[in-house]
């Protein structure tokens, strides 16, 4: 039985040496310089699509900004041209008033008529873009649309009621444009009630 053993060792020792015969000239994978070369070729493939990543976020940042460019041209535009449809309304309105100038002198009732004229043309233009006026006369005096110009003593309105417009208050789409001026009423004191 030794010597069967012995034939088993010897001919497992022949072959390991014949497969490290066949196998010289080739690199192990598991070596580490394989390891090194397998690094190295990924670090360069990383640098390759790192230069690439790069060049694509440049042409990006170069389009937004062109993007941008652009949006700030067309805003300026449109900011520049944006009261034409209104101006092109209050064309009418002008030639009206210019006319009624003409007619001053012959008729001073056709004055008043072009005017009232006028005001309605305004009036429709506005109401077409939106703009209504304020509603002021016997309401509570609201200090988001109303100035209070004056206060007035009265006891026939309640204390902070609106009892005159001295100008007119207009709002946008419910955004206000101008407040309206207005006239409050307020309680009579002892001194004055005692008078009236």
């Amino acid at each position: 039985m030794k010597k069967a053993k012995d034939k088993i060792d010897v001919s497992e020792t022949a072959v390991a040496e014949e497969v490290a015969t066949a196998t010289e000239g080739q690199v192990d994978v598991d070596t580490p310089v394989d390891e090194t070369e397998e690094l190295k070729v990924e670090i360069e493939n990383l640098r390759q699509l790192n230069a690439s990543l790069k060049e694509q976020m440049l042409r990006i940042q170069a389009e937004a900004e062109n993007f941008r460019k652009r949006m700030q041209r067309e805003k300026d535009e449109f900011a520049r041209f944006a009261s034409e449809s209104f101006c092109r309304d209050l064309l009418p309105v002008k030639d009206n008033l210019e006319r009624a100038l003409l007619h001053a002198a012959d008729d001073p009732q056709a004055i008043v008529a072009g005017v009232n004229l006028i005001l309605e043309q305004f009036d429709s233009i506005y109401r077409a873009m939106g703009v209504e006026c304020v509603e002021c006369q016997g309401k509570v005096f609201d200090p988001e649309v109303h100035e209070a110009m004056s206060q007035v003593e009265s006891d026939e309105h309640e204390p902070n009621t609106v009892v005159g417009e001295l100008q007119k208050g207009y709002q946008l789409h419910g955004r206000l444009l101008r407040p309206a001026m207005v006239t409050v009423a307020k309680a009579k004191t002892q001194e004055n009630k005692s008078k009236g």
